[in-house]
């Protein structure tokens, strides 16, 4: 566009003395401007088109509605006298332009619209009322040209150009909105650039009214409009053109807006988070959760909506996750167990859970999964998914490091400062609350006490283990979904430990396989799915937090045996692990274990000697059968991974490799 116009144009503009609201003005001439198209769509049939809404403009004073409305009647009056077309439409757009020099620029497209909006709606009122048979209309159509069907077309481009010009007005209208916002600033570079380009944007508003007008002006006196099809196209491509620069724009206003106050909010609570003046907690959970809600979480135990003030002497424990991963990991039964089994005492501590949604794009599906959950649960959640301030979610996400797909516990202690481990979830998933503190000092503690062991694998998971440990019995641990192997294994181990004359309790571990009775034995311990699942995430627990505290493959017996396990249940060719008392423990790959049972004639001697499980583990060194080694497959998201890994099979290093693995999302 010539910058002579745009001079011409920003010359006409006075102080911005009358400003007003442009919101309740732009619904009216919404609501004209698509009855009538209402009307034309309708043209060709006939039919009468009853308007079933009235929208009311509501001024702020009665002087300003007065001015309004004679300034909307002397433009309506402008551009139905002088809209004629061709060379006089530049002057036409300037005089409208001196006549609203008093007002902002976003209203003087809001005027000018509902303006030509009284111009259209009135011609489409006498249309409809002749159509109606109504003689007064029909009197006035007779000293009227009628219109010509093939100019009905018009009208269906009109339509178009109309919403685009209204979609930029609104556009216009909104950036005036922005400056009031406490978080943007209007001496931002982005956003001066923007309202330099308003003038312009409101000059093409004004020209295509002006244009619309010179076709309505002609409109039954000519065999097609002054403006062709192709023509009015062109016109809703430039207008669509301006509104899609001029939306990217204030979009990224409101980006930079967002990102302030997220930036505000970050640094509210790590000031919070890290404060030692806190009496409790109660003002950093109220600015996690929400500060106006009286009782903004829900107790899954009493199903009763609770405050924030009741968790204020409590260590409270920010379980963070998704919705999907909550409904699809153990890590429901997992939390209960230890909430229910720990030792403390229920009134020192309390767990909160947050679902990690956007409230912005929660679906019916979303809420659904979230009321069924939060009915499920035995400890706190929030009230409703629609507490969930973005702000926070991109603070857990960016400062907390929460990652998709995987859960996350951030320990509040009772005066509100934040634990310095960065993820208490692996301590609480192995120790419960007996992790209390949960910080890293801690957590060596509790390594320091730890040996790799059958207690360490199922505590919490089996309960009862830990008594048969206590009374001498030999536990088997196994997996696989070759169910002719578990057949054989299991009798064959049956058969082996009658013989050598040991107490045996056999479980299960592969979620993939369902046992049944054809299946399992008479010592057999079935567990169910959840159980099964909460072992694997216990043993995922242990493996992380190991590694998190600096451990290494190489030296640290319990992540290598970790990880021999996971690699063997991910081959899927079976596995087991035969116990004795806390620590002696033989583990090896199915076909390995199976065929030192079959031969346990050469090795039974020794039992009497050195005990069942060390003569086994030193057997099967000697009747190894795999020709396969390792694979661990572990998410590029899990933290603290080891920069390499060393196969147990063949001591050799291994390589990394990417899989792609689709979460259903």
């Amino acid at each position: 566009m010539a910058e002579a116009v745009i001079r011409k144009i920003e010359a006409t503009h006075g102080m911005d003395n009358f400003l007003f609201s442009t919101g309740p003005l732009l619904s009216v001439i919404q609501a004209i401007l698509s009855l009538s198209a209402d009307h034309h769509r309708d043209a060709q049939g006939i039919e009468d088109v009853r308007v079933t809404s009235v929208v009311d403009v509501n001024f702020d004073n009665d002087s300003m509605q007065k001015r309004l409305v004679l300034k909307i009647n002397a433009i309506s009056w402008e551009i139905l006298g002088n809209c004629s077309g061709g060379e006089n439409m530049h002057e036409t757009v300037l005089a409208i332009f001196n006549a609203l020099s008093p007002f902002f620029w976003a209203g003087k497209g809001v005027i000018a619209l509902a303006a030509f909006a009284v111009n259209y709606g009135e011609f489409w009122l006498v249309e409809q009322l002749r159509s109606s048979n109504n003689p007064v209309a029909q009197s006035l159509a007779s000293l009227e040209p009628l219109p010509r069907d093939e100019q009905l077309t018009m009208f269906r481009d009109m339509s178009r150009l109309f919403q685009a010009i209204l979609k930029l007005a609104k556009c216009i209208c909104e950036s005036y909105n922005l400056p009031s916002d406490r978080y943007f600033r209007p001496d931002e570079p982005m956003y001066i650039r923007l309202m330099a380009q308003i003038p312009e944007y409101t000059y093409w508003i004004i020209r295509t009214i002006v244009i619309c007008q010179s076709n309505l002006n002609a409109y039954g006196y000519t065999t097609s409009s002054n403006i062709e099809a192709s023509n009015f196209s062109m016109l809703v491509e430039k207008v669509n053109e301006l509104y899609s620069a001029m939306r990217s724009q204030l979009d990224l206003c409101y980006r930079t807006a967002e990102k302030n106050r997220i930036d505000e909010v970050s640094h509210k609570l790590k000031r919070l988070t890290e404060s030692t003046s806190h009496k409790d907690n109660v003002i950093v959970l109220k600015a996690l959760i929400s500060e106006d809600e009286d009782k903004p979480l829900y107790d899954g135990c009493t199903q009763s909506l609770v405050s924030i003030e009741s968790l204020g002497k409590k260590t409270v424990l920010l379980y963070l996750s998704e919705l999907k991963h909550m409904y699809k990991s153990p890590a429901l039964s997992v939390i209960s167990e230890m909430y229910l089994a720990t030792e403390k005492k229920p009134e020192n501590y309390e767990i909160l859970w947050v679902p990690m949604v956007e409230r912005s794009s929660v679906t019916e599906k979303e809420t659904s999964m979230f009321n069924d959950l939060r009915n499920k649960i035995k400890w706190l959640c929030i009230r409703d998914l629609s507490l969930l301030d973005p702000a926070i979610l991109e603070f857990i996400k960016v400062e907390w490091e929460f990652k998709r797909h995987l859960s996350m516990i951030k320990v509040l202690d009772k005066e509100g400062r934040l634990v310095r481990n960065h993820d208490a979830v692996h301590m609480f998933f192995i120790w419960g609350t007996s992790a209390d503190p949960f910080t890293a000092k801690r957590e060596a503690e509790l390594w320091a006490n730890e040996t790799w062991g059958v207690e360490l694998l199922l505590n919490y998971v089996v309960p009862s283990a830990i008594d048969w440990v206590k009374e001498g019995k030999h536990i088997c641990l196994y997996g696989g979904t070759d169910i002719e192997w578990i057949r054989q294994f299991t009798s064959t181990l049956l058969g082996v430990s009658q013989h050598a004359q040991i107490q045996l309790k056999m479980i299960h571990m592969d979620q993939r396989v369902k046992m049944n009775n054809t299946i399992a034995t008479s010592d057999d311990v079935t567990l169910d799915l959840k159980q099964t699942m909460a072992f694997w995430a216990r043993l995922h627990s242990i493996w992380q937090s190991r590694v998190q505290s600096g451990m290494f493959p190489e030296s640290d017996e319990i992540i290598r045996n970790v990880f021999k396990m996971f690699s063997l249940n991910q081959s899927g060719r079976g596995w087991a692990i035969v116990s004795s008392g806390a620590k002696e423990m033989a583990i090896g790959m199915g076909d390995t274990v199976l065929k030192a049972l079959l031969e346990y004639d050469k090795w039974k001697e020794s039992v009497v000697s050195r005990g069942f499980v060390p003569a086994l583990r030193e057997y099967m060194t000697h009747v190894g059968t795999s020709i396969y080694c390792n694979t661990f497959a572990v998410s590029k998201t899990s933290r603290g991974l080891p920069e390499k890994m060393i196969c147990f099979e063949c001591r050799g290093q291994m390589k990394m490799s990417t899989r792609f693995v689709c979460f259903g999302d």
